[in-house]
């Protein structure tokens, strides 16, 4: 079972409606990126006591599970919207918008994960060296 539940994602998060059936398939995906992106495993995430940590990577994967609904599981695979598009000329045309904004590659991650997930210490980018103390790690240890 992953660190976010259907109920948890639909009652607590309030996250747009997703199926029951397909929740799991959705949750799999978003929890393996999120996990990914902190470079932590579910049970390090259990682990750490703070509850608003906890509380933070569970919104986050939940953020994700709607990203995913909105724009399709192909984000997580392609890290863009899948359709053509074609040019003619100076004019390129990609999923129905000729706008540069609206027809980029959208992220494989939601911009909303980073917004819950920056102020937890997660995703220092630093790497640790021999004789750092581990509370400069994160504050959470």
């Amino acid at each position: 079972m992953g660190l976010v539940t259907y109920e948890y994602y639909s009652q607590t998060y309030m996250g747009e409606p997703v199926q029951q059936t397909d929740f799991p398939r959705y949750d799999a995906r978003a929890e393996d990126l999120i996990l990914g992106l902190i470079n932590k495993s579910a049970a390090d995430i259990l682990a750490i006591t703070s509850q608003s940590v906890q509380e933070a990577v569970k919104k986050a994967i939940c953020c994700q599970i709607e990203y995913f609904f909105e724009y399709g599981l192909n984000v997580a695979v392609a890290g863009r919207e899948g359709g053509g598009g074609f040019t003619v000329g100076k004019v390129s045309v990609n999923n129905g918008s000729s706008s540069a904004a609206a027809s980029g590659s959208r992220s494989m991650i939601a911009p909303g994960v980073y917004v819950y997930l920056e102020r937890t210490g997660l995703l220092y980018p630093g790497v640790p060296t021999v004789g750092t103390p581990p509370q400069v790690w994160g504050w959470w240890m």
